[in-house]
């Protein structure tokens, strides 16, 4: 009952408007040497620095040897060994009924979630956005079409979502109206996962942060 229930609250919102995420700059220590460090910068581009250099994406190598390199990154200091990265992830498994389920951070209090790439936005019923203490009253309503027919949510904006190692802001999501009975648990949809780059092999469904 569960499982058709979750599968059946797929949100369907055209009308929705979801607002980009902020992202970090990314970096993988790709060689090290005495003052010299080869970086992958946002995954794209390798960078050769010495001691001192900053790359054209305002990555700075404070300092290298053989065993790490201590970097400057977004305003912060960071020490990384070789194949070392800043780059976010997080490792989910499946559950007996099919579904990734986590626990997941909206502005920082824990929610029960379940991944659903159906679900236009992250989405939480009316009774537990009143225990994360997330004010809707007096957002914008919306008619979302379910499975069950349409129903009637408010859009609102959260300054963060975490999902295991990894944090966005600025996350677009609705709230439904109802509790448990209407929505079971919170839905990490793609107001989230349009954020992340998602691979799945066997059991096991692996999230990373992109970077735009």
């Amino acid at each position: 009952m569960r499982n058709a229930r979750i599968a059946s609250l797929a949100l369907c919102l055209a009308a929705a408007c979801i607002a980009p995420a902020s992202y970090a700059t990314t970096v993988l220590v790709m060689s090290l040497d005495q003052d010299r460090a080869q970086l992958l910068v946002n995954g794209t581009m390798v960078r050769s620095l010495r001691a001192g250099q900053t790359s054209p994406e305002g990555v700075r190598l404070i300092s290298a040897d053989r065993t790490q390199a201590l970097i400057e990154v977004d305003g912060r200091a960071l020490a990384l060994a070789l194949g070392g990265s800043t780059v976010a992830s997080a490792e989910l498994k499946v559950d007996r009924l099919g579904h990734f389920t986590t626990t997941a951070y909206l502005n920082g209090v824990a929610t029960q979630a379940v991944i659903d790439t159906g679900a236009t936005s992250v989405a939480i019923s009316s009774d537990e956005a009143q225990r994360l203490s997330i004010g809707y009253a007096s957002a914008p309503r919306a008619q979302v079409a379910t499975a069950g027919g349409p129903k009637t949510a408010y859009r609102v904006n959260l300054a963060t979502v975490r999902v295991g190692g990894i944090t966005l802001h600025n996350v677009d999501a609705l709230v439904m109206e109802g509790g448990k009975e209407q929505l079971p648990v919170t839905l990490i949809g793609m107001s989230f996962l349009n954020g992340v780059e998602m691979r799945r092999v066997g059991d096991t469904l692996t999230l990373t942060r992109r970077n735009f």
